[in-house]
């Protein structure tokens, strides 16, 4: 397909994730092969191998392998698409996922109309950008362009994600501690069983809400939005597709609009068995959150919670950086 609009896809991988990566690779390189025009396409990496918050275990790998590996993964990207990437190793250094998409946003909503978000435990589906090509002229046609899009999921942990959720998974109920029950969000799903899903569409159903309703994964972002000032406030260290619902929501208002591709599936392994390796005196490949991440983790969702609670209507302090470091 040649692309009438101009694409940016930014993804943010801890060295922890070095493993997962050829997954997200799979379903990148997937979507891609749909585009002819390939100088449209933007590719963004950062490659985090900081130790700010975890250690690597060296007697299993070493910092220069996991740059090897990455830079593995990034090559298999034809060069006739437009790609960088920069690696982070400072282990003084507070940055995240979160502090990567503002700039990420920030960088691309001014050389491109579409921004998306890519996460290493997530598979795009195929026709995604065929999707978006169509979207962007039914639009324009409404004088719609400060918007966010999002991709189907499986079942959602409760009745108000419904909405997103993809039809081939609405019955279903979903476990939190079933993590491989592919009928479900979090657990595994190949991109053979992806492809063949999506392949069986007949006709995009396609969907609007007015109010927010996203993850991170595969998100969809129109340029214009960030241009008008949506974007993840800099007090936030954590939280970042909520951060941008909020700010998404105060800006628009009634106006907000979110679009959903009902029936076009992608995939958010969030309990992928290889999300987490390599961190040091640590066993919890499949990434589950608190305690088995560290005590740090808890403090660091607390605050993050304490800066989403004092956004809006209030005078409190935000907590940073030098307060987490401080308490640590």
């Amino acid at each position: 397909m040649n692309l009438i609009n101009k694409y940016a896809i930014g993804v943010h991988v801890m060295f922890y994730e070095i493993e997962i990566l050829s997954y997200y690779m799979d379903g990148l390189l997937n979507m891609l092969s749909t585009v002819n025009n390939e100088e449209n396409v933007h590719l963004d990496f950062a490659f985090n191998v900081s130790q700010f918050f975890e250690r690597i275990d060296t007697s299993k790998i070493s910092k220069s392998q996991l740059i090897e590996k990455f830079i593995e993964q990034y090559n298999r990207i034809p060069s006739k698409f437009n790609k960088t990437y920069k690696i982070i190793d400072n282990d003084d250094e507070f940055y995240t996922q979160t502090n990567y998409r503002r700039e990420f946003n920030l960088n691309y909503c001014t050389k491109v109309d579409y921004l998306i978000w890519g996460e290493t435990d997530s598979l795009f589906p195929k026709p995604a950008i065929i999707c978006l090509e169509h979207l962007s002229i039914e639009t324009k046609k409404q004088g719609l362009y400060r918007y966010i899009a999002c991709f189907a999921d499986r079942k959602m942990w409760d009745s108000s994600w419904d909405v997103t959720v993809h039809p081939n998974y609405l019955n279903h109920v979903y476990d939190e501690n079933d993590v491989d029950n592919k009928n479900q969000a979090k657990s595994t799903l190949s991109l053979d069983d992806l492809n063949k899903i999506n392949s069986s569409i007949s006709n995009i159903d396609v969907q609007t809400i007015n109010y927010p309703k996203i993850d991170g994964s595969c998100l969809v972002i129109s340029s214009d939005l960030v241009k008008s000032g949506v974007n993840i406030p800099p007090c936030f260290i954590h939280n970042d597709d909520e951060s941008l619902s909020l700010m998404a929501t105060k800006h628009l208002g009634n106006n907000y609009v979110q679009i959903i591709f009902k029936n076009v599936l992608k995939v958010h392994a969030r309990r992928h068995p290889q999300k987490r390796l390599y961190v040091l005196n640590e066993n919890n490949p499949r990434g589950f959150c608190g305690n088995q991440k560290g005590d740090w983790w808890k403090l660091f969702k607390n605050m993050s919670q304490h800066n989403i609670s004092v956004l809006f209507n209030n005078q409190g302090r935000f907590y940073t950086y030098e307060d987490f470091k401080k308490n640590l």
